[in-house]
């Protein structure tokens, strides 16, 4: 499993003291990804193919940390790119069960030392299949499913999935909250400035509502 841990992330968006891992965009992320590509085939808005984002995952080909490495950090984002499948040697991508469970596992022992972790996957369905859907997501782990429709985030919530759903426009549900990052960016206010982070905001983590991401 090549994975890259990072205790002190640095990353604007998080906000400080905040951990990371990354994972290797395309070879984790389920065929499904809207985000990879686009209808024609072309380089999707995955913001991991761009940018320090995209670097720093080149990077973790270089690295095979353990989640050890992030003992004693107090919230944690896993996944900043990649995701939580595996490519098999006929080109299909299954869950990583291997990488799941370190994670479960690695949350069961540190439930007690008060750390908070959060994810995203666009693969719901064969994460729940497989035995990592929100009934087994244990105490300080909260893994949200990513969509890009209502009619979809409806679907997963009656599974028992919180949604985190990507918009082009400012339609919501009555049980979804628009990023206030994203929101931010959208009217052109500066989230430095606000001090709007992960860390202040908690929406993912801390609260029950489901998200609207705004893309741009």
């Amino acid at each position: 499993m090549m994975l890259l841990v990072s205790p002190h992330a640095k990353v604007r968006k998080l906000g400080p003291g905040v951990a990371a891992t990354y994972r290797e965009v395309g070879p984790s992320c389920p065929l499904s990804c809207k985000m990879l590509k686009k209808p024609d085939g072309s380089k999707g808005p995955c913001y991991a193919l761009r940018g320090r984002a995209y670097m720093v995952q080149r990077w973790h080909l270089k690295k095979r940390d353990t989640f050890q490495k992030a003992n004693g950090v107090g919230y944690i984002r896993h996944l900043v790119t990649g995701g939580w499948m595996k490519e098999t040697k006929n080109g299909r991508r299954v869950v990583d069960r291997d990488h799941a469970r370190a994670v479960f596992d690695w949350h069961r022992q540190h439930s007690q030392r008060f750390t908070r972790g959060w994810s995203y996957t666009h693969a719901p369905k064969q994460m729940q299949k497989a035995g990592f859907g929100p009934e087994n997501q244990p105490d300080g782990l909260e893994i949200l499913a990513s969509c890009h429709s209502i009619e979809e985030a409806k679907d997963l919530q009656a599974d028992g999935w919180r949604t985190a759903r990507v918009a082009d426009e400012m339609v919501k549900m009555k049980n979804e909250a628009y990023c206030p990052y994203d929101l931010n960016k959208r009217n052109g206010v500066s989230n430095e400035e606000t001090g709007m982070n992960c860390m202040t905001c908690r929406l993912c983590f801390d609260n029950p509502v489901n998200i609207v991401f705004l893309k741009f």
